[in-house]
């Protein structure tokens, strides 16, 4: 009832930010201004200028009359393309609602760490209708519902494929696997090469000073990956284009490459993690350790009370946000934040203490000479390493191979369009 009564106000927001933002944008002039004709469908200048707009807002890029200008060609690349999506997902009636869209940018809000509503009011402060993003969301989901129902069902993975695939990580041992996203920008043809790479240049100069790579990546990469924020996923460097391979190796993770001309256009791509293929050592875990002590006993009280105490204090906890309060009220000025230490540095006894503890659980009572210490995990981070189990290795293969079907099915719907810039 609650996710119903949120979605309800949030169309309603939506519906009476359209009746403020449609009318004061849009005028006979701006929307008659025609760019591009895709099968029939016009997009006119004022879509066009609407989604450069959102680009820049997004992106957090500067507002210039430069930066406009240089959004112009990928932006109406990517208003075809999205017109192709819609148009090819009507003849095979998928389509996707209005709630599905509003969920969407729910979900962009939380994901970018915004309050509820701040992508309503972004749009209002920069004069952007709200049709525009909804639009852009709407062939999104679309167009991976499509892909979902007719090239996903299709694809089977056998078991010797999976097989060979565990034969090359133990291959491959040791090796480094990259977490990478990318921003793709095809080259047409040779006359607009340089306009290209200069443009990717900008972009990364743009990334660079602060603009978040994935909302960069889902508002100007042509690649198919662009929904999902620019993510390629793990790769090897020999599983990829030498040129982006080369480049893999010499970025450490949150760097942003240079321009990367590849077989058909222009790369930018980022490492967001490495790993290495199976080899996992334990010993570099690390953890955020607190430590509590309950002392000897005073006066009255004798040993079996302070094991009994330390027994309860160890079970009564159920997270970090539990801690300040206990060790105020237990008054153990030893007691406290230890910090982050590796596995592999503790002494045996503790580290088989807190080995398998999870960040939120308490360790139980360990008797050091006269007092207990007890061991509160506040953070974990686990190496990561790559899996060689069946099924995770299975689903990589089919989403792979669905991205690379999915980018050839895009192609043949191009080739098939009659499409006319203007």
């Amino acid at each position: 009832m609650l996710m119903r009564s949120l979605l309800k106000k949030s169309l309603l927001t939506i519906a009476l930010l359209m009746l403020v933002v449609s009318p004061r944008i849009a005028t006979a002039q701006n929307v008659q201004n025609i760019v591009a004709v895709v099968n029939d469908q016009v997009i006119s200048g004022y879509d066009l200028r609407q989604r450069i707009a959102l680009t820049i807002a997004l992106s957090d890029f500067p507002d210039t009359e430069e930066t406009r200008k240089q959004l112009v060609n990928p932006t109406i690349a990517r208003l075809i393309d999205d017109a192709l999506k819609i148009q090819e997902a009507e003849r095979f009636n998928v389509t996707v609602g209005d709630e599905e869209v509003l969920k969407a940018i729910e979900y962009l809000e939380r994901n970018n760490n915004m309050a509820p509503g701040q992508i309503a009011r972004m749009l209002e402060e920069n004069n952007i209708d709200i049709a525009t993003l909804m639009a852009q969301i709407r062939a999104n989901l679309t167009w991976n519902r499509l892909i979902e129902g007719r090239i996903l069902p299709r694809i089977i993975v056998s078991d010797e494929e999976v097989a060979a695939v565990q034969a090359r990580l133990e291959n491959n041992k040791g090796k480094t696997e990259y977490l990478m996203s990318e921003i793709y920008i095809p080259v047409e043809n040779a006359a607009n090469e340089d306009q290209v790479r200069n443009g990717v240049a900008n972009l990364i100069g743009q990334i660079r000073a602060g603009a978040p790579f994935p909302r960069v990546a889902a508002q100007i990469s042509q690649g198919s990956t662009a929904a999902s924020g620019g993510v390629v996923g793990w790769v090897l460097a020999s599983e990829v284009e030498p040129e982006i391979g080369a480049a893999l190796s010499r970025l450490r993770p949150g760097e942003v490459s240079d321009p990367i001309r590849g077989a058909s256009g222009y790369f930018i791509i980022m490492v967001e993690q490495t790993r290495t293929i199976l080899d996992n050592n334990p010993d570099d875990i690390a953890l955020d350790l607190t430590q509590i002590i309950v002392p000897p006993p005073s006066g009255n009280g004798d040993a079996a009370t302070q094991e009994k105490l330390a027994l309860t204090v160890s079970n009564v906890i159920e997270g970090c946000s539990d801690l300040p309060p206990l060790l105020t009220e237990l008054n153990s000025r030893d007691s406290g934040q230890i910090g982050r230490l590796r596995l592999g540095d503790l002494p045996d006894h503790i580290r088989e203490l807190v080995k398998d503890l999870q960040p939120g659980e308490a360790s139980e009572p360990y008797k050091d000479s006269d007092l207990y210490r007890i061991f509160v995990v506040c953070g974990r981070n686990d190496p990561q390493s790559r899996s060689n189990d069946p099924e995770e290795i299975r689903r990589e293969i089919m989403l792979r191979r669905a991205e690379n079907r999915a980018r050839g099915y895009l192609q043949d719907i191009h080739n098939a369009a009659t499409i006319e810039p203007r």
